[in-house]
C-alpha cells in the first residue's frame, strides 16, 4: 500500500481537470430569429422539433419570408442558403439576424445576372455585430460563396454557389454607380476597405443593388421586434 498510494496520486495529477459548469461555452441554440426589416415580419426559424423531428412546411415559410418586398412575389429560396443563414445566427446566441433582402423579382433587380433572381443571395446583418466583424466570419466560416462588403451600407450581402468562393468591395454610396475596389484583399491588408469614404449616405436609404459584373475570386435598424408578425 505504501507503494501504490503514491502512484494512484501521480496518475490523478495527470488526469485533464474537467471544465467546471461556469466555464463551460453556452449550448447553441437551436432556434434563430429572422427580422425582415422592410415587411416588419419574424421566422423564427428552425431545423428539429423539442423532439428532434425535422420541422415541416420549413421551406414555404422561407419562400413567404424572403419574399420580393418591392412585389409581394415569392421564388423558392435555396436550402443551404437558409441554412448558412442559421449557421450564422448560432454563432451569436441572442442576436437577431435583420434581413434587407432576400428573393428579388426580375422586374425589379438592377443586375440582369442577379443571384437574388434564383433565390441563391441575402442581404441582411446581425444585430450588435459589426459588418467587419461578420463579413470575416462568413469567408471564414463557409466554402462555396460569395461575400460582397458595402462600407457605406447597412448590411452585408452573401449567395450560394457551386465554384470557387468570391470576395468584392462596393465603396459606392446609395444611388450611385458601383464603385469596386481593384484588389479587395489588398484594400483589407492596408486598411483602406474600412477607411475609405467616397460620399455622404443618405440616411432614407434602405436597399440597393449589390451584385458586381465580376468579383475577384479567392480561397476563401434594429426594429419593433415584439410586434413584429411571425411567418407561419
Amino acid at each position: 500500500m505504501g507503494l501504490l498510494l503514491p502512484l494512484l496520486l501521480s496518475l490523478t495529477a495527470t488526469l485533464p481537470a474537467r471544465p467546471s459548469a461556469r466555464h463551460r461555452a453556452p449550448p447553441r441554440p437551436k432556434q434563430v430569429d429572422l427580422y425582415q426589416v422592410n415587411t416588419r415580419e419574424l421566422l423564427r426559424l428552425r431545423f428539429v422539433d423539442e423532439r428532434g423531428r425535422p420541422v415541416k412546411g420549413l421551406q414555404q415559410r422561407a419562400n413567404q419570408f424572403f419574399r420580393c418586398h418591392h412585389t409581394n412575389t415569392r421564388g423558392r429560396m435555396n436550402p443551404r442558403l437558409i441554412r448558412l443563414l442559421f449557421e450564422t445566427g448560432r454563432h451569436w446566441p441572442g442576436r437577431r439576424v435583420e434581413v434587407v433582402s432576400g428573393y428579388r423579382h426580375p422586374t425589379v433587380a438592377k443586375n440582369p445576372h442577379s443571384p437574388h433572381m434564383k433565390g441563391l443571395a441575402c442581404d441582411f446583418r446581425v444585430a450588435g455585430v459589426g459588418n467587419v466583424e461578420l463579413r470575416d466570419y462568413l469567408r471564414r466560416a463557409f466554402p462555396h460563396i460569395g461575400v460582397g462588403y458595402y462600407p457605406n451600407s447597412t448590411f452585408v450581402h452573401l449567395d450560394v454557389r457551386n465554384g470557387a468562393s468570391a470576395f468584392w468591395i462596393d465603396y459606392s454610396a446609395p444611388g450611385e454607380n458601383a464603385l469596386y475596389a481593384d484588389n479587395p484583399s489588398e484594400d483589407l491588408r492596408s486598411g483602406r476597405a474600412d477607411s475609405f469614404r467616397p460620399a455622404h449616405i443618405d440616411p432614407a436609404w434602405a436597399e440597393t443593388d449589390d451584385e458586381p459584373p465580376a468579383p475577384a475570386a479567392t480561397g476563401q435598424e434594429s426594429a419593433r421586434a415584439a410586434t413584429a408578425p411571425t411567418v407561419q
